[in-house]
């Protein structure tokens, strides 16, 4: 378990707040890092992947939240191809020092600076092709393409991958009329055990079966969070996966 006390913690977070205060606003992640933040706090997940960095926000509080839980790890994924753009219009984001980095050095400068190479882990490459991570993932958090083509090949690469309990969260999918449309039937679909033919055929053959059982297995909930504020990416379509029980997961004494 984490060691550090709570005042440790507490300025551990206040410094992180401030950062990200920030920097969220250039991809509209300050309110929505937070979140995420209380999320792992509740939920504890173990392996979070995150596909399109931005300017780590997101990932920096996911890996807060687990460095004080004291177990999990994100791994955050990223070309860097928008960090020269981003210097030019916003140096004042950052330090001198950080001005004359890459993105990967960047990353890793700040990673080091709030102490998470513990629980958070940058790789710097372009998608697709996805990753495979050889293990089970609690959340995928995609950040990367939102149309609903982009949506179905990440979903049938990552779906047969994802753990019993689980969840998927796409950034910018409700607000996006043809995205909200094919999310909320495909959910329908697969609560009723049905999986369309355009998701089987993003999903690697060897990944066919897998992905027949979770559906035979699990319950899926579709929910649309949007925020109250004016701008373009306001949105996250979250898709929860659970176990097809008679209670809520995790299994708890009701009252």
């Amino acid at each position: 378990m984490n060691t550090d006390t709570p005042l440790a913690q507490a300025q551990d977070f206040a410094r992180l707040k401030v950062h990200t205060d920030r920097i969220g606003p250039v991809y509209g992640t300050e309110d929505w890092s937070m979140f995420m933040y209380a999320l792992v706090k509740m939920q504890t997940p173990l392996a979070v992947v995150e596909l399109g960095t931005g300017l780590g926000a997101t990932a920096l509080w996911v890996a807060q939240a687990m460095k004080e839980v004291g177990a999990g790890r994100i791994w955050t994924i990223d070309s860097g191809q928008d960090w020269a753009g981003i210097l030019g219009h916003s140096p004042e984001l950052f330090t001198e020092a950080q001005r004359r980095m890459d993105f990967a050095g960047y990353m890793a400068d700040v990673i080091a600076g709030f102490g998470l190479q513990d629980h958070l882990e940058f790789i710097g490459r372009a998608m697709p092709p996805y990753p495979v991570l050889g293990q089970k993932l609690d959340w995928l958090f995609s950040d990367f393409r939102h149309g609903p083509n982009d949506i179905l090949e990440i979903l049938g690469h990552f779906l047969p991958r994802m753990a019993e309990s689980s969840s998927i969260f796409i950034d910018s999918a409700s607000t996006s009329f043809p995205s909200y449309a094919m999310l909320e039937l495909l959910a329908a679909q697969l609560n009723a055990g049905k999986l369309p033919g355009m998701l089987l055929r993003t999903t690697p053959a060897d990944q066919h079966e897998a992905l027949w059982q979770q559906v035979r297995r699990s319950r899926y909930t579709l929910m649309h969070m949007v925020e109250r504020k004016a701008r373009v990416q306001n949105s996250t379509a979250w898709l929860k996966i659970e176990p097809a029980e008679l209670r809520p997961y995790p299994a708890a004494p009701f009252h």
